[in-house]
């Protein structure tokens, strides 16, 4: 800074050493304030030394924050009918109850403690009895399924009776080799592993749309993949070829490598299944291409129906999956065990589970927990009867659901599977817009103190869809939530958005409806088991 003033300096004159002095405090000056500048941003952003480039500041799903808003001042339908209430989480609270007391029996807690290798370190893909135990489980009700929802019931060749076919641990190692289960904190670490590992950063991923929101925080937040959504014709049949060609030519010419294709079956948020055939083609499209096809089933034993069109990918290619297909599965949502986080992925390509193996180190399943998920896995007694408990806990809750989204004349994708229902409420946004759907959810939070999950962060096109998802939260409550969309919907036709005003809607907010709540008949669970 100062070199070029040497021969300055040499004269030694006052007026000299002033214009030099000068010079110099202002550049600390400047240099002081640019540093505060710095030092500013840096806190704004939550550290006083800041944080790398690849930090996620930014909410897993857009409704996040409405969310939290539910947890702290949650409805009961005795308690705090006035509470806000969360539709927009895809989460079976209904059979929680059922769970627990089978999870408290004593001898699954000396399961979980009792044996030294929970308390050492082992391989990163799972205990052996904890792989060994999830391979039976997707023998049993995946590959040899065949109506779906994991029930393993067969014709006998000589009468018309259903019988069980004899699958035992050591015969379900011969379809399944445990070798290639690996076991993870939720299907959310192992999608994310997945990504990390089949592609590169900037790679794109096809997703048929709309799809599940946290997909794209899953390849984004470390991978850096681009999650680039397949706009169906047909969104309730599930992608064509035609489909999946014009998203993979329009990525193509946008830049993008495509490198992945990723499925949910039965599909969030539609709740539809797709078709064996579906699958299928999808598949072989994507082999033409050598791409990897990721197939997640976590909603297989979620279905409606004991007689459905739900397959596997295990199934459908009778168990051939080779290096590219990679079929996911988890406790989440199918008993209602989200946070357990335990998730399964099935795959054959062995260079890919020698990565996991490094990788899981970051995102393994505690051993405790993977000796309890081992013997719940395998208790087919329980499992038979949960599953069917918890299929008529859902008819239960989805029937209070489209009973009042009829009488609201609101739309609704029918679901085969699933914990929830997509809605379109779009006759009555303010406008026919993302704008428009965007007020229409910030209204329903602040006025009915309702969280849907809106189609936007889904990639719907149409502006106005909402995922909600009824068994979050107890039959009880999921009628005032009803309700309270309904008498809202109602207002909006009547007087208009440019009429609303806090007079009009004064008995939502606080909550009066609920004195004129009509109760959903009380439903025989039986019934609804097969319906």
């Amino acid at each position: 800074m100062l070199r070029g003033y040497s021969s300055i300096l040499q004269l030694q004159s006052p007026t000299t050493l002033f214009f030099v002095s000068a010079i110099w405090f202002t550049w600390i000056q400047k240099r002081k304030q640019k540093r505060d500048v710095a030092a500013k941003k840096s806190c704004m952003n939550g550290s006083s030394v800041g944080l790398s480039s690849r930090t996620v500041l930014k909410p897993t799903v857009s409704y996040w924050n409405g969310f939290l808003l539910c947890l702290q001042n949650p409805c009961d339908a005795e308690a705090n009918p006035e509470g806000h209430i969360a539709l927009c989480l895809a989460e079976n609270k209904l059979v929680q109850e059922t769970l627990a007391n089978r999870l408290m029996l004593p001898g699954t807690a000396q399961t979980a403690f009792s044996d030294e290798v929970v308390y050492s370190y082992n391989g990163f893909l799972g205990l052996p009895e904890a792989r060994q135990a999830a391979a039976y489980f997707l023998a049993r009700r995946f590959l040899l399924a065949r109506g779906g929802g994991g029930d393993v019931r067969r014709q006998s060749s000589s009468s018309s009776e259903l019988v069980e076919p004899e699958t035992t641990p050591e015969t379900a190692a011969m379809m399944i080799n445990p070798e290639h289960v690996s076991l993870g904190a939720g299907c959310a670490s192992l999608l994310n592993n997945l990504f990390f590992t089949l592609a590169e950063k900037g790679d794109a991923v096809l997703i048929p749309a709309p799809y599940y929101a946290a997909f794209e925080n899953d390849m984004q937040a470390v991978a850096g993949c681009v999650p680039y959504a397949v706009q169906m014709e047909n969104p309730m049949n599930g992608p064509t070829t035609n489909d999946l060609n014009a998203a993979f030519e329009k990525a193509t010419k946008e830049g993008l490598r495509v490198k992945m294709l990723l499925l949910t079956n039965p599909n969030d948020p539609l709740g539809v299944i797709y078709m064996p055939h579906v699958i299928y083609d999808a598949v072989f499209w994507a082999r033409e291409r050598q791409l990897h096809t990721v197939v997640d089933e976590i909603y297989a034993l979620s279905v409606h129906h004991q007689v459905n069109n739900f397959r596997s990918v295990i199934h459908i290619l009778e168990n051939n999956l080779e290096n590219d297909v990679h079929m996911l599965w988890g406790l989440s949502k199918d008993f209602g065990a989200s946070g357990f986080r335990v998730g399964v992925l099935y795959t054959q390509n062995e260079n890919l589970l020698a990565a996991l193996a490094n990788l899981n180190i970051f995102s393994g399943v505690s051993h405790p927990m993977q000796m309890i998920t081992a013997e719940l896995l395998k208790d087919d007694d329980f499992v038979d009867s949960f599953l069917l408990d918890a299929r008529a806990q859902l008819n239960w809750s989805y029937t209070i659901c489209t009973r009042k989204l009829e009488e609201m004349v609101i739309p609704y994708v029918p679901a085969e599977a699933g914990l929830f229902v997509y809605a379109d409420f779009s006759s009555v946004l303010p406008e026919q817009t993302f704008d428009g759907e965007a007020r229409f959810a910030s209204f329903m939070q602040d006025v009915a103190r309702v969280v849907m999950t809106p189609g936007q962060s889904q990639r719907d096109r149409k502006p106005g869809m909402f995922r909600i998802c009824y068994t979050w939260v107890s039959p009880g409550v999921l009628e005032i939530a009803m309700e309270r969309l309904s008498c809202v919907v109602a207002k909006i036709r009547r007087y208009h958005w440019d009429n609303l005003d806090s007079i009009i809607l004064d008995d939502v907010a606080k909550g009066r409806i609920l004195l004129g709540i009509r109760r959903t008949p009380s439903i025989n669970l039986a019934e609804l088991v097969n319906p």
